[in-house]
């Protein structure tokens, strides 16, 4: 017996369509879903690397910092190493300056004149004129001709000068004498200090 068809073509189609369609969605889902993974996948693998780099660059920076320090240290350091070797070479140079002071003043003290005490200051070398040294003396003359006498030689010294003369007293007890105090000046001529330094 002969089979007849009763559905209408038309419904056919419309189901064959359907289920077309049906087909076609789901493997654009399962297309779309594949497509998110891979960019999800993607993109996770660029921030982890770029966390990485991060994390390397925050490490290389620190250490960075570390070495600034050592070196801000190393600075100082040697920046005080420097001027312990000045002042090192200063009392160097320094050093003959006061046998020659030392010399000069045995040559400028005429007999008569017994010094007690001396002290010696140090005042600021302005660069236009020769380094100087303040002096105080404390002594005793036998008269003030001899006083006079001092300080005139002292005056033609090269290395020496009278600044002014503070007290005289006249001594009471014992021999005769008057105490004196003196301010002078230790002289030091540059073309001295250059000739040491080199």
């Amino acid at each position: 017996m002969a089979r007849i068809n009763l559905l209408d073509w038309r419904e056919e189609l419309r189901q064959e369509r359907n289920k077309e369609f049906w087909i076609t969605f789901g493997l654009m889902v399962v297309l779309a879903g594949l497509i998110w993974l891979l960019v999800n996948t993607v993109m996770n693998s660029r921030i982890e690397n770029q966390d990485k780099r991060i994390a390397k660059l925050n490490t290389e920076i620190s250490v960075l910092k570390q070495q600034t320090k050592e070196i801000d240290r190393l600075k100082k350091e040697k920046e005080e190493l420097i001027k312990r070797m000045e002042l090192i070479t200063d009392l160097q140079q320094s050093r003959p300056e006061v046998v020659r002071m030392f010399d000069q003043l045995v040559r400028v003290t005429p007999e008569g004149i017994n010094l007690i005490t001396w002290t010696r200051q140090e005042t600021p070398n302005t660069g236009e004129q020769a380094s100087e040294h303040k002096l105080v003396f404390t002594g005793q003359g036998e008269t003030n001709p001899r006083i006079s006498e001092f300080m005139r030689k002292m005056d033609s010294s090269d290395r020496l000068q009278t600044s002014a003369l503070k007290d005289v007293n006249r001594q009471t007890k014992g021999l005769p004498a008057q105490n004196f105090t003196l301010e002078a000046k230790q002289i030091i001529p540059d073309n001295v200090k250059q000739q040491e330094g080199k």
